[in-house]
């Protein structure tokens, strides 16, 4: 018989937060029970979990959704949603700091989901590129689970073990939350394209402040070649 895992257990095994998985499993999102007063779960069921958050559609869930414009980046990222110096020692601190960061401005309305969402992509195929970036996202668009699109950025001074192809640490982490492939896929080769420049990457990571990382990634993103510049057309629902 299978043996149950405990909750610090499964946290480790789903690259969670102990406090979310235990949150999650508390609301029925995530399956475990209760035994003696300590939350435990199968392996089985986790993975069953893990699979089907993965496999979710990249469509809504919720209602029809508005027209998505291919806005400018200083419509979709703020100086506040800039994090210069993330506290975090492993993949799993990362995702909890951006996504509880988010949460606390107001942009995400379920906190577990998009945590345990972003995990679930970095399990199956992690993010991080051997420049030191990561960019965290998950597969599914959902725009019932936060109010408006966006992005944020976060940096580690020492730099964190998030499976870059080639095991060097990652230091510069893009969240993004974009309503549709579309836009998602350009705002990757965007943020790409603007990292790939040893000057532009050194200057976000010698940054002082959250305000001299914005500046920077606004003056990046206002030197766009014309076939990645935003057209402020609409993209889709």
């Amino acid at each position: 018989m299978e043996a149950y895992m405990t909750a610090k257990e499964a946290a480790k095994y789903l690259k969670l937060a102990e406090r979310t998985l235990v949150r999650l499993a508390h609301e029925g999102k995530i399956p475990g029970v209760k035994i003696g007063g300590q939350w435990r779960f199968r392996r089985a069921l986790l993975d069953e979990y893990l699979d089907n958050l993965a496999a979710q559609s990249v469509s809504t869930s919720g209602g029809a959704m508005s027209q998505v414009f291919d806005s400018p980046l200083e419509e979709i990222l703020t100086v506040k949603q800039v994090l210069p110096n993330l506290k975090a020692a492993d993949r799993t601190e990362v995702i909890h700091s951006m996504v509880a960061h988010m949460t606390k401005l107001g942009m995400v309305k379920d906190q577990g989901w998009l945590e345990a969402a972003l995990a679930a992509r970095e399990r199956l195929l992690p993010t991080a590129v051997p420049e030191g970036v990561a960019f965290l996202h998950a597969r599914r668009r959902a725009a019932d689970m936060f109010p408006q699109q966006f992005i944020a950025v976060g940096r580690s001074a020492d730099g964190v073990d998030f499976g870059s192809p080639d095991l060097s640490k990652t230091r510069i982490f893009f969240l993004l939350a974009l309503r549709n492939d579309t836009l998602h896929l350009r705002w990757l080769s965007r943020l790409a394209w603007i990292v790939r420049s040893p000057g532009r990457l050194n200057a976000l990571l010698e940054a002082k402040s959250a305000k001299a990382m914005y500046a920077t990634l606004l003056e990046a993103a206002s030197s766009l070649p014309a076939s990645l510049a935003p057209s402020g057309k609409s993209v889709g629902r």
